[in-house]
């Protein structure tokens, strides 16, 4: 290809004018790959249309669904990690005789609930039996929970009397 083909091939492929490509051309030793992106670093490629030719790296537009599942990882990940830091800030106590015995993180025992919900909950209850009260501080809605909680208590020590006084012999017998 002669240089007056080469220059008219630039001129189409750039967009430029005959004396830019012509020196565009010189630069590069009659490159035209070259050429081509010399034109492009210096900004002088105008762009018409659709049919442009770069050798910029653009990212690839991301589809609208995948932003849509990506944002909605992000609100609920984000929101898991809320009631997380929420549940750390809430601590659950177990007292025997006023006297505190083990304080753990709300997020601790949930997550012992769920992992080993038949060990977890009868400890509690026979715990219940053996004296223990559990006691949650650090949240608004602490007050009714510990309500709860009492009652529970109350309740395992109504059945312990209950039964110690069935244990005693009537009448002397």
């Amino acid at each position: 290809m002669d240089h007056i083909e080469m220059v008219e091939k630039l001129r189409e492929k750039a967009n430029v004018s005959y004396e830019e490509a012509r020196q565009a051309l010189e630069r590069s030793d009659w490159d035209l790959l070259d050429a081509l992106v010399y034109l492009e670093g210096q900004g002088k490629v105008r762009r018409e249309g659709n049919d442009t030719y770069t050798t910029r790296q653009e990212p690839e537009p991301r589809r609208e669904a995948e932003q849509d599942l990506r944002s909605a990882f992000t609100r609920f990940f984000s929101y898991v990690a809320e009631l997380i830091n929420k549940g750390n800030k809430i601590m659950v106590d177990a007292t025997r005789h006023g006297k505190a015995v083990l304080t753990i993180p709300l997020t601790v025992l949930i997550l012992l609930f769920l992992f080993m919900f038949w060990w977890v909950l009868p400890l509690m209850v026979v715990g219940l039996f053996f004296g223990f009260r559990y006691n949650v501080r650090g949240s608004g809605a602490a007050g009714a929970v510990n309500k709860v909680m009492d009652k529970a208590a109350e309740t395992a020590e109504n059945i312990k009397q209950g039964v110690r006084r069935d244990d005693r012999p009537e009448d002397g017998k």
